[in-house]
């Protein structure tokens, strides 16, 4: 009958027992959590250093060839000058058209659909299919313009284009994906939403017929 009176011992000993080994895992699994941390963290630096070595050299080399097209080197051809000349119609042709053109369309739509529902504010009919389609379609082609810009071998050297590219990243992608022209009431709308403000598009356009 004695070791009846080793149970609560033995009981004791094995939820000590549990108790240190439950210790242990959470140990061993915060030392795992971090150590994968602090290798997802190397990894992360070692592919930045990798990337920015690979535009360094990049950029080098197109300096380098740069200057060798303008010494006259032999056998250079200025492969840039050759991809801008391909590029810039196409740039122009977006700017000066297609952009413009797709801003007046959706300011126009949204402007006589609400008038045509006999809505009180823009927003009434912002998620009909063809007005929201038509806000897309700007957010598209102006990103699109961006990453064409982006792509141009001579954008630091324009000014120009290089604050075109501004425009586009701070004032039409953003303000056309969540656009304040829908929220104003319209008997009082202003004539011009901001993006037709910001590309400076002439207000005879929206008023024609």
């Amino acid at each position: 009958m004695a070791w009846l009176f080793l149970i609560p011992l033995v009981a004791v000993a094995l939820l000590f027992g549990l108790l240190a080994l439950l210790w242990l895992a959470d140990s061993g699994f915060s030392y795992v959590a971090w150590a994968l941390s602090t290798l997802e963290e190397d990894l992360q630096a070692g592919v930045a250093g990798v990337r920015e070595k690979l535009f360094r050299r990049a950029a080098r080399k197109h300096v380098e060839r740069r200057f060798a097209v303008a010494a006259g080197a032999t056998g250079t051809v200025d492969h840039d000058a050759v991809e801008a000349t391909k590029q810039m119609p196409a740039l122009r042709r977006l700017f000066d058209q297609a952009l413009p053109d797709a801003v007046v369309h959706c300011l126009r739509l949204h402007q006589k659909s609400a008038g045509a529902v006999g809505a009180r504010y823009i927003f009434e009919v912002a998620y009909e299919p063809e007005c929201y389609g038509l806000r897309q379609r700007v957010v598209g082609l102006a990103a699109a313009a961006m990453g064409m810009l982006e792509r141009y071998p001579y954008l630091v050297e324009d000014e120009d284009l290089m604050a075109c590219l501004i425009v586009l990243r701070t004032e039409v992608v953003p303000v056309c994906s969540n656009c304040p022209y829908l929220q104003y009431r319209l008997d009082t709308a202003p004539l011009l939403c901001p993006t037709a403000t910001t590309l400076k598009i002439d207000p005879r356009r929206i008023t024609k017929k």
